[in-house]
C-alpha cells in the first residue's frame, strides 16, 4: 500500500475525531457503554472506508461522489437524531442531580418500576432508581436483558452516526476537490 495513502487516512480520521474540540468522542455513548470500544471500531471503520474510497478515485466520478456524500448527509443527519434521541432517553446520571452522564438505563421497565413511575409522573431514571435503593439495585429497576440492549442500541447507532459523518465527508472531498476529467475522456458519468 502506497505510504501516502495510509499518512493521509490516518491524519483524516485523527483530524475528524480530534475536530471541533473532541465532539464525536463527547457524543460517544458513556463508557458504562464501553465507549472506548464504539471510539475504536468507529475509528477503524472510517480508516477504511476512506480506502475504499480513495480506491475508486482513479475513476473519477464526480457527480456520484457528490450523490453519495448527499445521501450519507441524509443517514448521517438521521442517525443523529435517533442517537439523540435513545441518548437522552437511555443515559442518565447518577445520584439525582449529577451532571455527568455515566450510567445507562435499560429499554424497558420491570413491572415494580413501571407501577411507580406511572404513579409518579415526571420523575427521571436517577429519581426511580433512588427509590429502589440506588445502583446496586438497578435489576430491580431495568432487567439485565434490557440494559444490554439499550446498551447495543447506543453503540451500534453511535457507529453508525461516525462512519456517515466521515463517509459524506471523505466522497464529499473526492467529489469536490477531485478535477474533471477533460472533455475528451469522459465516459458519460
Amino acid at each position: 500500500m502506497d505510504r501516502s495513502i495510509l499518512t493521509k487516512g490516518i491524519e483524516i480520521v485523527g483530524v475528524l475525531f480530534a475536530a471541533f474540540g473532541g465532539f464525536l468522542a463527547g457524543i460517544a455513548p458513556p463508557q458504562e457503554a464501553d465507549a472506548r470500544f464504539a471510539i475504536g471500531i468507529s475509528s477503524f471503520l472510517a480508516l477504511i472506508i476512506l480506502f475504499m474510497i480513495a480506491g475508486f478515485t482513479g475513476k473519477r466520478y464526480r457527480r456520484v461522489w457528490i450523490i453519495t456524500a448527499a445521501s450519507l448527509f441524509i443517514v448521517a443527519a438521521g442517525t443523529a437524531y435517533y442517537y439523540k434521541t435513545n441518548y437522552d432517553v437511555l443515559t442518565f446520571a447518577y445520584p439525582p442531580g449529577s451532571t455527568h452522564i455515566e450510567h445507562i438505563a435499560g429499554s424497558e421497565l420491570t413491572e415494580a418500576a413501571k407501577k411507580y413511575k406511572q404513579q409518579h409522573e415526571g420523575i427521571s431514571n436517577a429519581q426511580l432508581l433512588a427509590q429502589f435503593g440506588g445502583l446496586e439495585n438497578r435489576g430491580k429497576v431495568w432487567p439485565d436483558a434490557s440494559v444490554n440492549s439499550a446498551r447495543t442500541k447506543l453503540i451500534i447507532s453511535y457507529v453508525i452516526l461516525v462512519l456517515a459523518i466521515a463517509g459524506a465527508i471523505f466522497a464529499l472531498t473526492e467529489g469536490v476537490l477531485r478535477s474533471e476529467p477533460s472533455n475528451n475522456s469522459r465516459s458519460g458519468v
